[in-house]
């Protein structure tokens, strides 16, 4: 996939959870030699980001990353939304805050219009992401044809960082239909990844819940990335429980992957 991440938008408050996005969108930047756009975004308050614009220049000049600032009024979605279409981007990375510890500068909402009105990738980063390395990177693989369209986004990041890709065969149902399938995407999965010679190990899990199955997963291996797709994947679409979860409660960064991406066009069964 050629340009994968070649322009980058980060869109940020003065949270922690945008600190952590910041070093995950420098990281991206640095290995894709991507442009990097930061976007803030005030909801016409007196709130100021003049520290915070200070705090990327001089984080990001001191690795050799070019920045470009922005700053908007309004509400959070349509703001990133309307900014989105005007620069092309090829992924946005959000900074989110733990469920438990929600508060309404960005809502629920505004998080999932972003992702779901995006025909880019969105990456979501929580407060408490401390994996920056992306040594293991989690590719969960459901019982949708769907689940496959996300496969060379993740060869290309693993390439990139020189990552262990962990296959994760899961669904919530456990027949023998269900699990066939799984089965047969996982075989074609590795027979991709291992022609593009990158390193990968598979995991199977039927008849438990999805997304606990993969939060847990990731933070056994140490992940620093889980790839979804925003369409249907096994639990039902990505404004129901099963990415909501992933989203809210999982430590590890979320890339999510819309089967609208263009770039995607023929990739279901590679």
């Amino acid at each position: 996939m050629e340009n994968t991440f070649n322009k980058i938008l980060l869109a940020i408050d003065n949270t922690d959870a945008s600190n952590t996005a910041l070093l995950q969108a420098c990281n991206y930047a640095a290995i894709f030699k991507s442009e990097l756009t930061v976007l803030f975004v005030s909801q016409g308050t007196s709130e100021t980001f003049d520290d915070a614009k200070k705090r990327i220049k001089d984080f990001t000049s001191s690795r050799g990353i070019v920045v470009e600032l922005a700053e908007r009024k309004g509400k959070f979605y349509d703001e990133v939304s309307k900014f989105e279409k005007q620069g092309d981007f090829t992924l946005i990375i959000l900074g989110s805050r733990d469920k438990k510890g929600w508060k309404p500068f960005w809502s629920s909402s505004d998080i999932f219009n972003v992702i779901n009105s995006s025909t880019s990738p969105v990456l979501s980063v929580k407060s408490n992401s401390a994996n920056f390395k992306l040594d293991h990177i989690v590719l969960p693989l459901a019982d949708s044809t769907k689940t496959r369209q996300k496969v060379p986004y993740c060869a290309e990041i693993a390439k990139r960082f020189g990552a262990t890709i962990h296959l994760l065969g899961i669904s919530s149902s456990s027949g023998r239909e269900v699990e066939h399938k799984v089965n047969s995407y996982l075989r074609q999965t590795e027979k991709y990844l291992a022609e593009r010679d990158l390193n990968y190990v598979r995991e199977i899990s039927f008849g438990n819940k999805v997304s606990d199955g993969i939060m847990n997963y990731a933070k056994k291996v140490n992940a620093g990335l889980v790839l979804i797709m925003t369409d249907t994947e096994s639990e039902g679409l990505f404004s129901d429980s099963y990415s909501q979860k992933l989203v809210y409660r999982c430590a590890t960064p979320i890339l999510s992957i819309h089967s609208r991406d263009t770039r995607l066009t023929g990739q279901a069964g590679y």
